[in-house]
């Protein structure tokens, strides 16, 4: 009798073990992970930093010129060796991850690796059907709704006594950013702007 209680003892012992193995090798894939989506945030903010030094441009120490009759400014046209997309590419039925490794991985920038081992590359694509100027007609952009001086078109600041909204549209970029980090951790994050 005392034989078999120490066998159950023993199994038990084992699985308990066992299962503590487990729960940490969880707990440390979920701090790889909750990690590499934190280092997404150096990729977002070079991405703004890139777009908002080159905004309204038609020259730029760190994108190309566009050619005639493309564009005037350096955002009208793709600049591939910076991660940036002058039109919307979308998947069409895969994942993100599939779409990056198909599409978007030869056209991303690396930003190289951080201490904490993560690669971090990222992909700014601007939200229209189309390079060349976004306020070309013919080229569909997604832009804020904001309405023009002494128009109405925004809704109620037409009202009596309301001061009239006046401001430029401002158009969208979506920036994409993959990390991949030890343990084959990898998080996708996106985020948009308006410029």
């Amino acid at each position: 009798m005392a034989l078999i209680v120490l066998v159950a003892l023993t199994l038990a012992g084992l699985a308990l073990t066992r299962s503590v193995y487990t729960s940490n090798a969880i707990a440390g894939n979920v701090a790889f992970q909750q990690a590499a989506t934190h280092a997404a945030d150096r990729g977002i903010e070079e991405a703004i930093a890139w777009l908002e030094a080159n905004n309204g441009q038609a020259n730029s120490t760190t994108a190309l010129t566009c050619t005639e009759p493309q564009s005037s400014t350096v955002l009208a046209c793709d600049q591939t060796a910076r991660g940036y997309i002058a039109h919307r590419q979308d998947p069409s039925g895969e994942s993100w991850a599939t779409f990056w490794d198909q599409t978007l991985d030869g056209q991303a920038k690396l930003l190289g690796v951080d201490d904490a081992g993560n690669s971090v590359s990222y992909v700014i694509q601007r939200m229209c059907l189309k390079a060349g100027d976004s306020q070309a007609t013919g080229n569909d952009c997604a832009t804020s709704p904001v309405a023009s001086d002494s128009t109405c078109s925004g809704g109620s600041s037409c009202d009596a006594q309301k001061v009239n909204l006046a401001s430029v549209s401002q158009v969208y970029y979506r920036i994409t950013v993959k990390v991949t980090g030890p343990r084959n951790a990898q998080s996708y994050v996106q985020s948009m702007v308006a410029l």
